[in-house]
């Protein structure tokens, strides 16, 4: 049997390569992931003056965080500060996942260690959020870890 390839023929298998393609092209999206930057963004969002007065508080500071990898460690080095209460996380801009939470306290050389088995290669951004005689402060500073 020979296929006749007139006009009606060539619509009907374009139109069926045509939905192939959606229907891939639907399935790919499908089984693609979406992570947001921020799970709650729109209440961050609203606090954002008072994220951008924490790092006006922290300006004189900022130079003086430091972060290394030494051996098994990763060494977060701060400046002389005494903080009431923060956080210190390593956010990973491309898998949530990747995100490491730590509460922040220095120790007695202003130096607050991690075991970098829990890291995976690539590049961090690190938060560091503290209160310190109910006045905020905010210093973030990228980190590659090899």
């Amino acid at each position: 049997m020979k296929i006749k390839w007139n006009w009606g023929t060539k619509l009907a298998l374009w139109i069926i390569l045509f939905m192939g393609f959606i229907l891939v092209f639907v399935f790919l999206s499908v089984r693609n992931s979406i992570m947001l930057v921020e799970k709650n963004y729109y209440p961050k969002g609203l606090k954002f003056q008072t994220r951008i007065d924490e790092r006006y508080n922290s300006f004189h500071l900022k130079d003086d965080f430091r972060v290394s990898r030494e051996n098994d460690q990763v060494v977060l080095y701060c400046p002389p500060i005494r903080p009431d209460s923060g956080t210190v996380v390593f956010y990973r801009h491309n898998d949530n996942l990747l995100d490491q939470h730590y509460t922040i306290g220095p120790d007695t050389a202003s130096k607050m260690h991690f075991n970098a088995g829990k890291f995976r290669k690539g590049r961090y951004l690190v938060k560091v959020h503290w209160f310190e005689n109910e006045k905020g402060y905010y210093v973030e500073l990228p980190f590659v870890f090899e």
